[in-house]
């Protein structure tokens, strides 16, 4: 149990610090720590950690967290070491919106017990998507290349699945559109070919999730307009937006 590590990012704080009845000495008295992420995302990874010290029985190491009417037991161990340390994983699943969760940490013993109640934070994460087109202007005739782009938080990427994509011309016609659209290695490349006459001005390609957030990446269509030969990062979730040249 040693070697467990403690979870690690900007995000981890000192939950609890407890000592617990016991031994008058303050270099004995058994004690324990808990470490938690203050702020849980949904549907991805976490860590919750605990450390007991100076042990003088056998005690039952109980963690739950309380989210979304439903209690969730994390850790659930009989303890007879006299120094234990251990970090278990768990995952809290989408809920409707962000909201408060309760963990509750339990150590009982047959000459002691102690028992804490501290909220955290929950939050659903949110995908960072971008789309790329190979150049910002194109000529009637031309085929229109761009790709998806899925990040996790931490910028990782992200396998993630896309209820739509289609372009919209510049009278908010729907020109072409793809379903069901899935990522591979948080990536996919798609493609679509301009008729000989067609409408001139800024088109845009509509990414929607399937949570029904859409975000767009706008590129123009001219007759006798300049070709870019760079490409263009666009988009973003909700109000994340970035825009990068390369």
């Amino acid at each position: 149990m040693g070697k467990d590590r403690l979870p690690g990012g900007p995000s981890i704080f000192l939950l609890l610090l407890f000592l617990l009845p016991g031994d008058t000495s303050p270099t004995t008295e058994p004690q324990y720590m808990v470490l938690v992420p203050f702020l849980i995302h949904t549907n991805g990874p976490e860590k919750v950690c605990i450390q007991l010290t100076h042990l003088n029985e056998s005690v039952t190491l109980s963690a739950t967290l309380e989210y979304a009417g439903e209690n969730r037991s994390l850790i659930a161990d009989v303890v007879s070491e006299k120094d234990v340390f251990k970090c278990v994983p768990f995952t809290v699943p989408k809920s409707s919106s962000s909201s408060a969760a309760f963990l509750t940490v339990l150590v009982k013993g047959p000459t002691l017990e102690f028992r804490s109640r501290k909220s955290v934070l929950v939050k659903n994460s949110e995908s960072l998507v971008f789309v790329q087109t190979d150049k910002p202007v194109y000529k009637p005739g031309q085929t229109v290349l761009f790709r998806i782009v899925s990040l996790d938080e931490d910028f990782r990427p992200l396998n993630e699945k896309f209820a739509l994509v289609f372009i919209k011309d510049p009278q908010r016609n729907r020109v072409y559109q793809w379903r069901e659209v899935e990522l591979n290695g948080g990536l996919t490349q798609l493609s679509f070919p301009l008729t000989s006459e067609p409408i001139q001005g800024t088109y845009n390609v509509v990414v929607q999730k399937e949570s029904g957030t859409n975000l767009e990446h706008s590129f123009s269509v001219e007759e006798y307009g300049k070709e870019g030969s760079h490409s263009c990062w666009g988009g973003g979730v909700g109000s994340r937006s970035n825009r990068l040249g390369f």
